[in-house]
């Protein structure tokens, strides 16, 4: 697939800066080409196949290498998928709510050739169906189509290589008709009840479209390298387009070489033509991996980079908060836009394995240990420090700015006293107590490397909980040793491995929006299915069914009661410690332009849409 050539000759010298190492290309000149996007970050994709990927970075490459029915305005921070992409039209919804048709766009082909039609996007469900990655986004798309709910069942509770799921699987495919192919270049959705956000649920990447083709070519099963088996295995999520990709987007990937780079070429033939000023422009995309911090931010100032990830806890470097101006006249910082991505601690409330194997109960399956470290933790301080103001203390898992959020329930607040008589509670049960002395008196909170906000902020609670056990009012009756708190920071694609193995029993994370609707935070959240839900082993019957009843709801009034309650026994449980919602700061280089920059909520960067203009010597 490789269809440009590389830069004539690219050095990479390695330059030892603080304990990262920062990697700077050189080239004659030293910038990059005007036509090559070069933007550095931290980590490494989960997967790159869109069913099964459901991380931002992986998303992010997705998004600009495969397309979805609809799509969010890439010009402006609008949260409604109203852009016909794959699709021709608005889709037709039937008075009752159950059926959505669709008409699709016809002359538009996949990267390897192959003609897109109808048949193609119910043969990319049917796929995502069929893999079922229990840790993936196929749930938003199996709950309201009719029969998905049973495929998730069994995907859920016997696993998606089970004969139950098996049957179950091929059961919905021959009988439901969830989908159907009208023709050509109309398709059918049809679900059990009606929900409003179904197209936007479809416009997220696991509804993006695959070449049927080129996946089943490359079937690492020659039993299901034909139309019917479509290409994997059941439960095959590590598959070949894990880390090969083949759309119908603007780009291609030609090369990934995990921990350096992912390098995709334009395509020659995309379908699309653009209003958007030099649409197109960018013909080689670069997106480099370069944990430290003072590497990214010297090649950014250098300008052998375009952009990078400017964490908020080095904001000040480069942002005057007075002036509300960049510091650097060459780099431009872009501010402002609110964002739906919450962070939080996720408590494990099951068991885990220490490095030495032993499995072991968490301490956070104790209710008033979660209670004690969510008191135990300076919001503030985190705001101040952190963040440098870049965002707003979260309240739970419904963000600020989205229909279900109510700032006047309960919300946890630093309070040490509070958190001691939390501990102080934990500490009347054996086998917490227990529990501590099985991890040799040593709590450790994990984060991602690189990512000097987390950092900062498992530091604080690790401080929080030593002033905790520190305080002449704490129980340490039956503790053996001192309680030692401390940080560790893992790779990206391994810390989210560690963690959908409950290996941690304490992680710090972020969700961002699927789609804009409060049920793509309770579910993952709050229902027993639900993603981090399931990792942190968190099951209430209560919060369970409040969440099917908001889901069913189609009074916004009867829908806000159900969340509610949702919210306040959540508080009581206090599953997670609720960290902050991030606000915009992101910084490129001032010769960098077009819409492809501007801030959505919704979506990464449109590297389509975007252009460079050096200046004049």
């Amino acid at each position: 697939m490789q269809r440009n050539q590389l830069l004539a000759i690219v050095v990479i010298i390695v330059v030892i800066a603080g304990a990262g190492i920062a990697f700077i290309w050189m080239q004659q000149p030293t910038r990059p080409p005007e036509n090559t996007l070069v933007w550095e970050t931290i980590g490494n994709p989960d997967y790159l196949d869109p069913h099964v990927d459901y991380e931002t970075f992986g998303s992010y490459i997705s998004y600009n290498v495969y397309e979805t029915l609809y799509t969010y305005p890439w010009d402006s921070a609008v949260t409604d998928p109203s852009v016909p992409l794959l699709a021709a039209s608005a889709p037709v919804m039937s008075a009752d709510g159950l059926n959505y048709t669709i008409t699709l766009r016809t002359g538009i082909k996949f990267h390897d050739g192959t003609p897109f039609n109808a048949s193609c996007v119910k043969w990319n469900l049917e796929r995502a169906m069929k893999i079922f990655y229990p840790d993936g986004p196929i749930w938003m798309i199996a709950e309201p189509l009719v029969g998905g709910s049973a495929v998730e069942a069994k995907a859920y509770s016997a696993g998606p290589s089970s004969a139950a799921f098996i049957a179950a699987f091929e059961n919905w495919v021959a009988n439901s008709s969830a989908i159907i192919v009208i023709d050509a270049n109309t398709i059918r959705f049809r679900l059990v009840e009606p929900y409003l956000p179904f197209i936007a649920a479809l416009t997220y990447e696991v509804g993006a479209v695959m070449s049927p083709t080129y996946a089943i070519a490359h079937a690492t099963n020659a039993t299901y390298a034909t139309w019917a088996g479509y290409g994997v295995d059941y439960g095959e999520y590590d598959n070949y387009m894990a880390s090969h990709t083949c759309g119908t987007g603007p780009y291609m990937m030609t090369t990934w070489i995990p921990d350096q780079y992912i390098r995709m070429d334009i395509n020659p033939s995309y379908w699309r033509t653009s209003t958007s000023t030099n649409a197109g422009a960018i013909k080689t995309v670069f997106i480099r991996t370069n944990e430290d911090v003072n590497g990214r931010s010297l090649n950014l100032k250098a300008g052998t980079t375009d952009g990078c990830y400017w964490p908020t806890t080095n904001a000040l470097d480069i942002y005057n908060k007075t002036s509300l101006t960049s510091k650097d006249p060459n780099i431009h910082v872009n501010t402002g836009g609110a964002s739906y991505t919450v962070m939080f601690f996720g408590f494990n409330m099951g068991t885990f394995n220490l490095t030495s194997g032993q499995l072991v109960t968490s301490p956070y399956a104790n209710k008033a240990f979660r209670q004690c470290s969510s008191y135990a933790f300076d919001y503030q301080a985190f705001m101040n420090a952190a963040v440098n103001g870049f965002g707003i203390q979260a309240k739970g898992p419904i963000p600020f700015g989205m229909f279900g959020y109510n700032a006047s329930l309960y919300t946890y607040a630093y309070n040490i006293s509070l958190a001691v008589a939390a501990w102080n509670v934990a500490m009347t049960d054996p086998v917490f107590v227990q529990t501590m002395n099985n991890m040799s008196q040593t709590l450790t909170i994990y984060y991602n490397s690189g990512n000097t906000v987390r950092e900062q902020g498992s530091l604080l609670l690790a401080d929080g909980l030593t002033k905790v056990v520190a305080s002449p009012s704490a129980n340490l009756t039956g503790i053996s040793g001192t309680m030692k708190f401390k940080t560790q920071a893992l790779e990206w694609s391994a810390y989210l491995d560690q963690i959908r193995l409950r290996q941690m029993p304490i992680f710090f994370v972020g969700w961002a929006p699927d789609y804009a609707d409060p049920d793509n935070y309770v579910y993952p959240f709050c229902y027993e299915w639900g993603t981090y839900a399931q990792r942190i082993g968190y099951n209430n019957s209560i919060v369970n069914d409040n969440y099917l009843l908001a889901k069913a709801a189609t009074v916004p009034a009867t829908r806000m009661a159900y969340y509610n309650l949702i919210h306040e026994q959540v508080s009581q449980d206090a599953p997670y410690l609720w960290v902050y919602q991030a606000t915009e700061f992101r910084t490129w280089r001032i010769w960098l332009h077009g819409d492809g920059l501007v801030y959505n909520p919704m979506h990464d960067l449109y590297w389509f849409h975007m252009y460079k203009t050096y200046p004049t010597a």
